[in-house]
């Protein structure tokens, strides 16, 4: 390999993609209480989804997701946003955020962690909720189905503080 192309290797930075749903019925949502050890947000309430694995899309993967972590079924997949998290190292990650309007089924909980329905106002409440579900969830609630994507950056500062930036066209 010649010294340029070791730059580039050096310079460039890779994603892993990942999807993540907010599923609503009426004035819930849908989280999911994380038991995996080795999972994001462990012992936290998230939306659920996860890995986009290979040869699968964004829309697929989340329907997947969805199917195994909730045995739900849903309408109105939304891809709400598109989230670029700066991990200052690499790779970084590529979130596809959908909402999704529940259509039925039974909830069955799954290895990754018990669901549970709550209002927006108790998710802002609970200690146990991620800090940026709320942002999440009202990204993806304010989104118009159909219009493109928010583009999201996440970093963080140098007391490892989270720093949401949000742009629009």
């Amino acid at each position: 390999m010649s010294d340029y192309t070791i730059d580039i290797i050096r310079t460039r930075y890779s994603l892993v993609p990942r999807t993540l749903v907010f599923i609503r019925d009426g004035d819930r949502y849908l989280l999911i209480h994380k038991k995996k050890k080795d999972s994001y947000g462990f012992g936290k309430l998230n939306g659920v989804g996860g890995h986009i694995e290979k040869g699968e899309d964004p829309y697929g993967s989340a329907l997947r997701e969805i199917l195994e972590e909730t045995g739900l079924k849903v309408d109105h997949l939304n891809l709400s946003a598109i989230i670029f998290i700066d991990t200052n190292d690499s790779p970084g990650i590529e979130v596809f955020l959908f909402g999704a309007e529940f259509a039925g089924g039974d909830l069955r909980h799954s290895d990754e962690g018990n669901l549970v329905w709550m209002t927006l106002d108790k998710i802002r409440l609970s200690s146990q909720t991620l800090e940026d579900v709320p942002f999440l969830i009202e990204t993806c609630s304010q989104h118009v189905y159909g219009e493109k994507p928010a583009i999201i950056k996440y970093s963080y500062d140098e007391y490892g503080e989270l720093r949401i930036d949000k742009f629009k066209d």
